[in-house]
């Protein structure tokens, strides 16, 4: 409102300095809000180089009831949006999962090279697979934001005995934030990956945050029945954030990535 008052009370200065004034505020407004938000696609070579430095810091000791580690390839759709400058930015049609393991797996989207998300599932006893962190990675707008939310057992994303219908609650923990995990099986189905179908569990899992940052995260994830990789995943964000270096934020993100190949690649 300043600038805009301040604008219409200057009126009368020369044309050609108005115009100045005008390309220097659009090439400050494009820096900051374009090329300060780059979207970097990750290739599978940079996957793979990824993939080979955490799993040799990782070491051995696999279990069979994760999946194996390497990288895997999706089909990919979405984006994700603030709500100051027109700040907007798609996801590669093509993006992959890094998967290592040891005891537990950790499964990383990373499509671009400012956007990465993941799991760190374990095994236990019953039989369940469940998620001791979330993590994730955002650059955007000028700003860097790195989080890993910790997580209590029963947190599921395989419960023991997934009949339909069957629910779980737990509470989750990053500095000054707590996460609410809810989750449900929705139900037995079947994915094709590559021609082949792959028995899989259909589990939902929503995420309401609280703390400096509000909103919800639902997921819906199929899950293989044979080593626990995430075959399909659907992921909607909407979080607000009341001050941050850019004030008053909403952020959204809509994803959809769907397993093309079984095979790691390694």
């Amino acid at each position: 409102m300043a600038a805009l008052t301040w604008v219409t009370h200057h009126r009368l200065w020369a044309l050609g300095g108005g115009v100045i004034i005008l390309v220097a505020a659009v090439a400050a407004a494009l820096w900051f809000f374009v090329l300060r938000s780059p979207a970097t696609t990750v290739d599978l070579r940079q996957a793979l180089s990824l993939y080979r430095q955490e799993q040799r810091q990782r070491g051995q000791g696999t279990s069979g009831r994760i999946p194996p580690p390497g990288v895997y390839p999706y089909r990919t759709s979405g984006g994700e949006q603030l709500s100051v400058g027109g700040i907007s930015r798609s996801f590669p049609t093509d993006s992959e999962m890094i998967v290592t393991d040891a005891r537990c797996a950790t499964m990383k989207w990373e499509p671009l090279e400012q956007h990465t998300e993941g799991l760190v599932v374990c095994p236990v006893a019953d039989g369940a697979l469940t998620i001791t962190s979330a993590l994730s990675y955002e650059q955007i707008a000028g700003t860097q934001t790195t989080s890993v939310i910790r997580c209590p057992a029963h947190t599921y994303l395989v419960p023991p005995d997934p009949t339909v219908g069957a629910r779980w609650h737990t509470t989750c923990h990053s500095p000054g934030q707590n996460v609410v995990f809810s989750g449900v099986v929705v139900g037995a189905s079947s994915v094709d990956v590559g021609g082949h179908g792959i028995p899989a569990l259909h589990t939902r899992l929503s995420l309401t945050f609280s703390g400096p940052e509000t909103g919800t995260n639902p997921n819906d994830y199929w899950i293989s029945l044979q080593d626990g990789l995430i075959l399909r995943q659907k992921e909607t964000v909407a979080v607000s954030q009341a001050a941050g270096p850019l004030g008053s934020v909403h952020y959204t993100e809509q994803m959809a990535i769907s397993l093309t190949s079984a095979s790691p690649i390694r």
